[in-house]
């Protein structure tokens, strides 16, 4: 069974000291996009003879685009994406899933709205340590996930409607091993309609051993606004 987290590694792979900068690495870096999903080496651009050429894919009402699949020990440094539509039924309909060393269940499945910090359904530009939006119209986030033998993310339209344009890359390093106290990433995503008075609100499984780095909370003070919803 896995160690669930929420940040095991912010210093782990991004806060290198000076004396790092001389030592030789045998980190390889890789790169995830529809031209390339698998991140071969020196695969990318060989669809527009060698330049750029296939920057973004649809995603018809009810299908899923794999934006990662590799097989190897690794770490997932930044994830990068765009979507035609950001209105607010759209964010909350497609579906984040990322999956770590063959399991079959998702240790992430959340609303890609809600995953990048968008939860009220307006997008405006931010950053912080974890994530950013810098002009209001792209997501990042820099969470550093570890994988010791496989990685898949995926995104699936929950909507009723076809998404015209998804743009997206991942970044990520193959390396020879983990720590073998490395902790995986995990989000927990949940609603509640109406909130009763009085009663307490689960925001996180009592039963999970975890390292926890972040709660974002969300509450609506008026009638929920009208999402296609999630479920």
């Amino acid at each position: 069974m896995m160690n669930k987290l929420f940040l095991p590694f912010l210093f782990f792979s991004l806060n290198l000291s000076a004396q790092a900068l001389y030592q030789m690495r045998t980190d390889q870096p890789r790169w995830a996009t529809f031209e390339n999903p698998k991140a071969a080496r020196g695969a990318g651009g060989m669809e527009n003879q060698s330049a750029k050429g296939h920057a973004f894919e649809p995603i018809e009402a009810g299908a899923s685009a794999t934006l990662l699949e590799v097989k190897g020990t690794g770490i997932v440094q930044r994830i990068w994406l765009s979507v035609s539509d950001r209105s607010p039924e759209m964010l909350r309909s497609l579906r984040l899933e990322m999956f770590w060393d063959g399991e079959k269940k998702p240790a992430v499945s959340v609303p890609l709205g809600d995953f990048f910090s968008i939860s009220h359904g307006q997008t405006m530009p931010f950053e912080n340590a974890l994530f950013s939006s810098p002009e209001g119209r792209s997501f990042n986030c820099f969470i550093p996930m570890p994988f010791r033998t496989g990685a898949r993310i995926v995104v699936t339209n929950d909507s009723p409607k076809r998404l015209d344009m998804f743009f997206y890359d991942v970044d990520f390093q193959l390396v020879e091993s983990l720590p073998a106290d490395a902790l995986y990433f995990h989000c927990h995503w949940r609603r509640e309609l109406r909130a009763e008075l009085g009663k307490a609100s689960e925001q996180l499984p009592a039963s999970l051993v975890s390292k926890l780095f972040e709660i974002s909370f969300n509450p609506f003070y008026q009638s929920p606004p009208v999402y296609y919803p999630y479920s």
